[in-house]
């Protein structure tokens, strides 16, 4: 069995049409966005009267593109980070019933252990797959609490289209550390004000990543290259990893950059 997922998963024909579908979608997704904000920039650009007021309000609007673009990569490694040790929990709790004694017994232990271990991935990410130089901290904080609900989501579709309840621990899980960071010991009405507002500001992201995974996971699935025999939270996982990989050639490239200082 595991021959066979090692034949079937580096098969070079299987393996090049599922990155160029991921590829092709981002193309078509960043394609999307760029487009939206620059008949936001045309519309805003007749408003001005003065040349000097019309570069200013370009140059801005380049580093929002960036800022867009960036914080869509972040919520894609963010995902990626989370669906790698979710998949290794799967792993655990499913495929290794020599240690469920300790499982059982250290699995909460474990999953904490592995949430954090996702956010140092992320930060490695966002700088050795591609350095994303546009986001400040507070952007990335917020991408990253948007990233959750991207999990929960995934999360929610695997329990009710699949009927899968063992996965009704981690979404109580993920909703609590949604909650959390909304509503921490100390928190005041303008930190809560203030994440909510950078909810709010990243909703649209959470629109076109779930449209964007949507899409692969289920050319995945329907060619045959993911496998639901291997866990859907597993091939999940290897889905996020195509998408990575196509924004990291997407990245190298330069195609994007120059898109952006052309509109």
């Amino acid at each position: 069995m595991k021959r066979y997922y090692i034949l079937h998963y580096f098969d070079p024909a299987n393996v090049g049409s599922f990155l160029l579908v991921s590829l092709l979608g981002l193309i078509l997704v960043l394609a999307l966005v760029l487009l939206i904000a620059k008949l936001q920039i045309q519309r805003q650009l007749k408003e001005e009267t003065e040349e000097k007021a019309k570069k200013i309000r370009r140059k801005k609007h380049q580093r929002r593109q960036y800022q867009i673009v960036e914080s869509f990569y972040e919520l894609v490694f963010s995902g990626t980070s989370i669906l790698l040790f979710l998949s290794l929990y799967y792993i655990i709790d499913e495929r290794l019933p020599q240690i469920s004694m300790y499982w059982e017994k250290y699995q909460d232990v474990v999953l904490l252990v592995f949430i954090v271990l996702s956010v140092f991935l992320t930060s490695w990410l966002d700088v050795v797959l591609v350095k994303l130089t546009h986001l400040d901290p507070e952007q990335k904080a917020s991408v990253r609490l948007i990233s959750v609900f991207y999990i929960v989501l995934i999360l929610l579709y695997i329990r009710f289209i699949y009927e899968d309840t063992n996965y009704d621990g981690l979404i109580l899980y993920f909703l609590t550390l949604t909650v959390g960071r909304f509503l921490y010991f100390d928190f005041t009405v303008k930190s809560f004000l203030e994440t909510m507002r950078g909810v709010l500001e990243n909703l649209p992201l959470l629109v076109i990543m779930s449209a964007y995974s949507g899409f692969v996971c289920w050319y995945g699935f329907h060619v045959g290259f993911l496998l639901k025999s291997n866990g859907v939270i597993l091939s999940t996982f290897l889905a996020h990893l195509f998408m990575d990989c196509s924004i990291f050639l997407l990245h190298k490239t330069g195609i994007l950059k120059h898109v952006i200082r052309k509109i």
